[in-house]
Order: C-alpha cells, then sequence, then structure tokens
C-alpha cells in the first residue's frame, strides 16, 4: 500500500441510489472502525438490512444518540438526521472518497487522532473540490474518520448545494488535482521540516568545510540540536481556535461584506495589487482580528520573537521598535490576504445575495484559517529564534577559544 491512497467513486441521482447514500452515511458515521477502506461498503449495508425507505435509517440513527462520528466544514457537530434528509432531497451527484495512510505514515506525522484527520480535511476540501469544479460557496461535504489498525483513514462524502455538476467520473486531470490538493494537506509540516532541515543542514556543512573540519563531532551535535528544532518548525497540530462568539461572528460577517462592495470585480485577488482603499480595509479587519483574545497572545509572541533575533545584532531601541514593528506588518498582511479572499467569495456571490448563514459560515472559516496561520507562523519564528540563538552562542564561544589559544 502507497504512502496515501485515494479510492473515488460517484453515484447519479435517481433510483437506489438516493438510499444508498443514506446507508453508506449512517454506516461510516455509525460504525467507526469497522469498515475497511471500501466505498461500496454502504451499498452491502443497504443489503443488508433492507431498508426500503429514509424512515428507517433515521429510526436507526435516532436510537442510537450521539453514536455517530460525522464531520463536516464547521466545528458545530453534525445533526445526522439532517444530513441524510438532504441527501434525500438532493437531485444531484454524490461523490465517496476513501483517504487512507498507511499506519507508520500516519504516526510520524502526527495522524493519529479524529482532530488530526479534521484539521486536515478543512484544509484541503475545498480545494479539492474546486478541482472538480465545484466552488465553495456550493460545496457540502461530510465525513468520518476510522482508526483502523494498519491503515487509518477517512470517508469523504461531497455534493452540491445546487445540482450543476452532471458529469461524475473525473477527469485524469481533476483526478489528479483532486489527490494533489489532499496531499498538499496531509503532507504540508512533513515538507516544511524536509526544507528547513536541508537548508540547516548545507549551510552548518558549508561552515564547517570553511576550515573547521577539526569539529567534526561539533558538527553531529549541532546537527542533532538542530534536528530537534526544526522538528519545532512545522508546529504540529495549531488546536482547537478560539471561540468565535455569535456577536464577534456577525461583526466579522459586516466588515467582510462592506470590504467586498469596494472591491474591484476582476483581477488578481492579491493585497499588493489592490486599490489603496482596499488595502486600508483588509489591513483594518486584519488588526481587529489579531487584537482578538486568544490571537492577540500569539501575534504578540511573534513580534517578542522578531525583537529577540534582532536583539542577537543590536541593542537600539529604535532598530529593535522597528524590526517588531516590521514583523506585526507582515504578520497583519498575511492575515489580511486570507481577508481579501473570504470578501473575494462574497463579492462572487453579491453581498447583497449571499445571505446571512452563507456570510456567517464564511465568517467561520475565516476566525479558523487566521488562527492557524497565526500559530504557524508562530511555531517557525520561535524555531529560527532557537536556531540563531543557538548560532550567536557558538560564535562567541568560538571567539572566546581563539582569544585563549592567542593568549598562550
Amino acid at each position: 500500500m502507497p504512502p496515501f491512497f485515494m479510492k473515488a467513486r460517484f453515484y447519479l441521482p435517481g433510483g437506489d441510489n438516493s438510499y444508498k447514500n443514506i446507508a453508506h452515511i449512517v454506516y461510516i458515521g455509525t460504525r467507526p472502525g469497522v469498515d475497511r477502506g471500501d466505498a461500496d461498503i454502504g451499498d452491502r449495508y443497504f443489503e443488508k438490512f433492507k431498508i426500503d425507505s429514509p424512515a428507517g435509517h433515521v429510526k436507526y440513527a435516532a436510537e442510537r444518540p450521539r453514536s455517530h462520528g460525522l464531520f463536516g466544514a464547521d466545528e458545530k457537530p453534525l445533526d445526522i438526521k439532517q444530513v441524510m434528509e438532504e441527501l434525500k432531497q438532493h437531485d444531484g451527484i454524490v461523490w465517496r472518497f476513501v483517504l487512507s495512510l498507511r499506519e507508520d505514515t500516519a504516526k510520524r506525522m502526527g495522524y493519529i487522532d479524529r482532530k488530526s484527520w479534521e484539521d486536515a480535511l478543512r484544509a484541503s476540501v475545498s480545494e479539492a473540490a474546486g478541482a472538480m469544479g465545484i466552488p465553495e460557496s456550493n460545496l457540502r461535504w461530510v465525513a468520518a474518520y476510522h482508526a483502523e489498525a494498519g491503515h487509518p483513514h477517512v470517508h469523504l462524502v461531497i455534493w452540491e448545494k445546487e445540482a450543476q455538476r452532471r458529469r461524475g467520473v473525473l477527469s485524469d486531470g481533476e483526478r489528479k488535482d483532486v489527490r494533489k490538493a489532499f496531499i498538499k494537506s496531509f503532507y504540508a509540516a512533513e515538507r516544511s521540516r524536509l526544507g528547513v532541515e536541508k537548508t540547516a543542514l548545507r549551510d552548518m556543512i558549508r561552515d564547517v568545510a570553511r576550515g573547521e573540519m577539526d569539529r567534526a563531532h561539533d558538527l553531529v551535535v549541532r546537527i542533532k540540536s538542530a534536528r530537534q528544532e526544526v522538528r519545532a518548525m512545522e508546529g504540529g497540530t495549531t488546536g482547537v481556535a478560539p471561540r468565535l462568539s455569535d456577536s464577534d461572528r456577525e461583526d466579522l460577517a459586516r466588515r467582510v461584506e462592506n470590504l467586498a462592495k469596494i472591491m474591484p470585480g476582476k483581477g488578481r485577488v492579491a493585497l499588493k495589487y489592490m486599490p489603496e482603499e482596499v488595502k486600508a480595509e483588509a489591513r483594518e479587519i486584519a488588526d481587529w482580528l489579531l487584537a482578538k483574545p486568544g490571537f492577540a497572545a500569539s501575534s504578540g509572541r511573534y513580534k517578542e520573537i522578531a525583537r529577540e533575533m534582532a536583539g542577537h545584532y543590536t541593542s537600539q531601541d529604535q532598530r529593535l521598535n522597528q524590526a517588531e514593528e516590521n514583523a506585526y506588518n507582515d504578520l497583519r498582511d498575511r492575515v489580511a490576504q486570507l481577508v481579501l479572499k473570504t470578501a473575494a467569495q462574497v463579492q462572487k456571490r453579491g453581498p447583497d445575495k449571499a445571505g446571512r448563514d452563507y456570510s456567517f459560515s464564511l465568517a467561520g472559516n475565516l476566525w479558523r484559517n487566521v488562527w492557524h496561520a497565526i500559530e504557524k507562523a508562530r511555531s517557525r519564528e520561535e524555531a529560527r529564534g532557537e536556531m540563531e540563538k543557538r548560532a550567536q552562542d557558538e560564535k562567541r564561544m568560538r571567539r572566546r577559544e581563539k582569544e585563549k589559544e592567542q593568549e598562550r
């Protein structure tokens, strides 16, 4: 089995397929750990229990309160009966995916519990659906994690809110892009770790090759130490985002809607290309987010790290303050870019037609995306700071050693 495995099937509307889709939802949601990764297993469950109406599935699920393991785009718990009813009424295609990792790969990368898989899917499903031509605004999905020995996996079910796509089969290009979207999310931390470790080792080997071959043992020690810090560069799991209150959700949705109204209707959605008025508004929203409880501590620490790293080279308050300000501006603009992308989604539908539920949903997604971005940036800067501190300590140690040799 390859380190990452993806299987995809589709079910056209009509016939028994709506009931089979409902049966599949019930099965993956209420029987965690039993499924072996077969995307057809829901159909056999349908045949086994001879359920000829959605009412039978509703009764089965209702008799097992809180027993299902379904999750979706939002962290809010799902009502399995509502999902089943929605699929019953759905008149479009339903896609089923099985995404699996080898157990050794899952352990190495930290995918050992439901939350880690939830985070990976929430970071990738919208991009994968986009590769299928399904925009996030028209996307619905649910999934369930099965901690199967040897190959932990998730069952993912995707459909459109309003049926538009008429072709169920994925082209070779679409399948490749969908797979790439999932791999990019699952392996993001691993790629970051390997890339930074490669750079760190290259730089240290280069330094030693410049005439310090007698410090080979020290190089080994430094490499081991660097590897420990490089692992921190991936940040691990960013945890659950701070709770978004109803008032903040409403405020954030309103701010994003107002931004959408003044954004250009065409062109690249990038902060640096936006008119000054749009830049200012996006940055104001970013400032508002970064000042929120839960976010403020991480953004504050990000600035502190920049100041500490600058302190390795200067003690002038003006330069230290400037380093801190530059770090904050960099982080704020990263957040502002996320804000712009969310506003672009509102604009695409039309700010006045987006609707309260749609805007609120986007506000929740933006809140979580900002949290993940801040936490990853902070953890990376902390690791960089530790590596820089060690490098400065070693320079001072070498300087003292040379001074002692000269005194002799």
